[in-house]
Protein backbone atom coordinates (compact mmCIF):
# COMPACT_ATOMS: atom_id res chain seq x y z
CA UNK A 1 0.00 0.00 0.00
CA UNK A 2 1.90 3.48 -0.97
CA UNK A 3 1.07 5.92 1.82
CA UNK A 4 3.15 8.69 0.03
CA UNK A 5 0.27 11.17 0.08
CA UNK A 6 0.64 13.78 3.03
CA UNK A 7 -2.68 13.15 4.23
CA UNK A 8 -2.30 9.65 4.85
CA UNK A 9 1.12 10.26 5.78
CA UNK A 10 -0.41 12.96 8.74
CA UNK A 11 -2.71 10.47 9.80
CA UNK A 12 -0.49 7.71 10.39
CA UNK A 13 1.92 9.77 12.85
CA UNK A 14 -1.51 11.11 14.94
CA UNK A 15 -2.68 7.57 15.01
CA UNK A 16 0.99 6.64 16.52
CA UNK A 17 0.98 9.20 18.77
CA UNK A 18 -2.39 8.88 19.74
CA UNK A 19 -1.48 4.94 20.83
CA UNK A 20 1.74 6.08 22.47
CA UNK A 21 -0.48 8.66 24.58
CA UNK A 22 -2.86 5.80 25.56
CA UNK A 23 -0.45 3.29 26.46
CA UNK A 24 1.16 6.17 28.93
CA UNK A 25 -2.74 6.45 30.45
CA UNK A 26 -3.31 3.16 30.88
CA UNK A 27 -0.23 2.68 32.10
CA UNK A 28 0.62 4.94 34.76
CA UNK A 29 -3.16 6.18 35.51
CA UNK A 30 -4.99 3.39 34.85
CA UNK A 31 -1.97 1.00 36.32
CA UNK A 32 -2.81 -1.65 33.51
CA UNK A 33 0.41 -2.29 31.80
CA UNK A 34 -0.72 -5.66 29.80
CA UNK A 35 -3.67 -3.10 27.97
CA UNK A 36 -0.96 -0.56 27.81
CA UNK A 37 1.05 -3.46 26.02
CA UNK A 38 -1.57 -3.76 23.35
CA UNK A 39 -2.04 -0.21 22.50
CA UNK A 40 1.63 0.36 22.19
CA UNK A 41 1.93 -2.88 20.09
CA UNK A 42 -1.26 -1.32 17.81
CA UNK A 43 0.90 2.06 17.60
CA UNK A 44 3.52 -0.05 16.10
CA UNK A 45 0.70 -0.68 13.22
CA UNK A 46 1.33 3.11 12.40
CA UNK A 47 4.54 3.43 11.40
CA UNK A 48 5.16 7.34 11.87
CA UNK A 49 8.21 7.70 9.10
CA UNK A 50 7.97 6.34 5.84
CA UNK A 51 5.77 3.06 5.83
CA UNK A 52 6.92 2.54 1.80
CA UNK A 53 11.00 2.30 2.60
CA UNK A 54 12.23 -0.95 2.98
CA UNK A 55 13.43 -1.97 6.55
CA UNK A 56 17.38 -2.51 5.09
CA UNK A 57 17.34 1.11 3.24
CA UNK A 58 15.63 2.97 6.53
CA UNK A 59 18.26 5.07 8.52
CA UNK A 60 19.77 3.26 11.73
CA UNK A 61 17.92 5.34 13.90
CA UNK A 62 14.21 4.94 12.63
CA UNK A 63 14.91 0.83 13.50
CA UNK A 64 16.38 1.44 16.64
CA UNK A 65 13.20 3.67 17.88
CA UNK A 66 11.31 1.25 16.30
CA UNK A 67 13.06 -1.94 17.92
CA UNK A 68 12.86 0.35 21.29
CA UNK A 69 8.97 0.69 20.58
CA UNK A 70 8.47 -3.05 20.26
CA UNK A 71 10.98 -4.12 23.15
CA UNK A 72 9.09 -1.77 25.48
CA UNK A 73 5.78 -3.02 24.30
CA UNK A 74 7.17 -6.82 24.99
CA UNK A 75 8.46 -5.81 28.61
CA UNK A 76 5.11 -3.91 29.46
CA UNK A 77 3.37 -7.13 28.39
CA UNK A 78 5.99 -9.38 30.38
CA UNK A 79 5.78 -7.02 33.54
CA UNK A 80 1.70 -7.43 32.99
CA UNK A 81 1.68 -10.73 32.97
CA UNK A 82 4.53 -11.58 35.60
CA UNK A 83 3.05 -9.08 38.02
CA UNK A 84 -0.52 -10.85 37.92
Amino acid sequence: MKTSSPGLRLFYRLAYGLCLLLAAYQVFLRDDPVSAAGSAGIGLIFDPFNPDQPWGQRPRWQRLWLIAHLALAAGLLGYGIGRN
